[in-house]
């Protein structure tokens, strides 16, 4: 894999439902300096084994076996269990920085505790899960598919059983010592490339940011489905009615739907009304499955929560690429804490705020393949107001929206229409390609997107030079500058 002559060249591996970036920095010696975001692909996923195989050994192709960075945002298997399953390839390969966010920092008394209260949860979800798909029940599709991006139990080759610590592990053990980064550190550098700086944001140092999924009373913050869950479900009106536990618009006149069956045939499939045993509909054996899915879903949002959050400012442009692996609520708002200043890290004078890196943001990777609180609103993506901006999906729609018996809405439709408006259709996904809106031709102007003949990747050159400025090649000469031309895109497709 090339580096470009300025900037980076960034590669989406198209691993089905998952994460794997690679970066492409020229350095000074003029040879490539790589670094990989992320490795996986979900659980569940049909093929994701041979994919991710596929991928990893493309990996070790495009470095010539050697990656300068390895950063795990966080330890959902749909980002590591390539480390995993392609453990024997990556034992061959030389990784000289290993980079986690503070919370897989193994020797962390809070780490610890934030993990043994995980451990336990996903080991009762673990049971639960098992104990419905026993009884049949449905909703242990849904429990298992959430649980499927923290461990793999094995269907031959379509998996690879692992635990997120082994995988995890796989990538400590390449380095001497592995770095745990917090929010708002000193900015860090990439070897052997000038002036590149990546600025820390996530993931938070508080449990509230850690355990916060949803924006509490500001709903204005995400892209709409707990409002609109909200106003589907209405609020409950008890009226005068003291005299029941349960308002009437959660109960049901049990003789009414005895005798009305064809009516009511929900209720007598699922709760008996039989003769023979009269009381069966007052059962409530499974119903606690409910409750288990909200914890699956907590469970799952706090692990996001946790995601190292890194945005990589180039040196001449200022331009930012923004990696906000599966960040939810907590995280980002978390972000707008503080900055950076003398104190850590910059030059006397200078000053960054997120607002300000979101600002010059170019290339957006879009938080959790696009579910509706993985991307803020007022504190995020309205914030990203450059005129360049691209948003990279790694996302399969027709997989998430197929999903039993909860379909996932990923990418969620309001938050992609805002995507496709702020980026003018600059979208890049890993399902479609490159994407453009009905209709319509999309302009990339200095940057370059590619789609690999054989549908394994795609990429995005974004170079480091102010935006309207002449080729490099023309840098210093006299000359006057030949008449713009429109820009072009250069495509590749299969």
């Amino acid at each position: 894999m090339r580096a470009p002559e300025t900037g980076v060249t960034v590669r989406m591996y198209r691993t089905g439902f998952g994460d794997c970036f690679l970066l492409a920095f020229r350095g000074d010696d003029g040879k490539p300096v790589y670094m990989l975001i992320d490795c996986g692909v979900h659980s569940q996923y049909k093929g994701g084994g041979d994919k991710i195989r596929e991928v990893v050994n493309d990996l070790r192709a495009a470095t010539g076996g050697h990656i300068e960075i390895v950063a795990i945002t966080h330890e959902h298997a749909d980002h590591i269990s390539g480390f995993y399953a392609g453990q024997e390839i990556f034992k061959e390969m030389a990784v000289s920085q290993a980079w986690f966010g503070w919370t897989e920092d193994i020797n962390n008394p809070e780490v610890n505790a934030i993990k043994r209260q995980r451990a336990l949860m996903l080991h009762a979800l673990q049971a639960t899960q098992q104990s419905l798909a026993a009884a049949g029940n449905t909703e242990a599709g849904g429990i298992g598919g959430l649980l499927g991006f923290f461990e793999v139990a094995g269907e031959k080759d379509e998996v690879f059983g692992f635990k997120s610590a082994d995988a995890m592990n796989i990538v400590r053990n390449k380095v001497s010592k592995p770095q745990y980064l917090k929010p708002k550190c000193a900015p860090l550098a990439v070897p052997r490339v000038q002036g590149v700086r990546i600025f820390v944001l996530g993931p938070p140092l508080d449990r509230k940011h850690l355990m916060q999924a949803e924006p509490g009373g500001n709903r204005g913050e995400v892209y709409g489905l707990a409002t609109a869950m909200l106003s589907v479900m209405g609020e409950p009106s008890i009226g005068g009615e003291t005299f029941q536990p349960f308002p009437g618009n959660y109960r049901i006149l049990a003789d009414v739907v005895r005798e009305q069956n064809e009516r009511f045939p929900f209720f007598h499939q699922r709760y008996g009304f039989s003769d023979a045993d009269p009381d069966a509909w007052r059962r409530i054996d499974v119903d606690w499955s409910s409750e288990a899915e909200s914890l699956a879903l907590k469970l799952d949002a706090a692990t996001n929560n946790t995601s190292l959050v890194l945005a990589i400012e180039l040196p001449k442009s200022k331009r930012v690429l923004l990696f906000a692996g599966d960040a939810q609520v907590g995280n980002w708002e978390s972000w707008h804490e503080g900055g950076w200043s003398e104190e850590n890290g910059l030059a006397k004078g200078e000053t960054i705020t997120a607002q300000d890196l979101l600002a010059r943001t170019v290339l957006y990777k879009v938080g959790h393949h696009g579910s509706h609180n993985a991307t803020l609103k007022e504190k995020g993506l309205e914030m990203m107001t450059s005129d360049e901006l691209v948003a990279m999906i790694p996302v399969d729609q027709s997989w998430a929206e197929a999903r039993k018996p909860n379909p996932w809405l990923m990418p969620f439709h309001p938050l992609y229409e805002d995507l496709e408006r702020r980026t003018k259709g600059r979208i890049l996904r890993t399902d479609t390609g490159i994407t453009a809106p009905p209709g319509r031709t999309t302009d990339w102007g200095a940057l370059h997107p590619v789609e690999d003949k054989n549908r394994l990747y795609l990429e995005l050159t974004i170079p480091d030079r102010p935006a309207g400025s002449r080729h490099p090649a023309r840098a210093g000469s006299k000359r006057p500058p030949a008449k713009q031309r429109a820009p072009r895109t250069r495509l590749k497709r299969s």
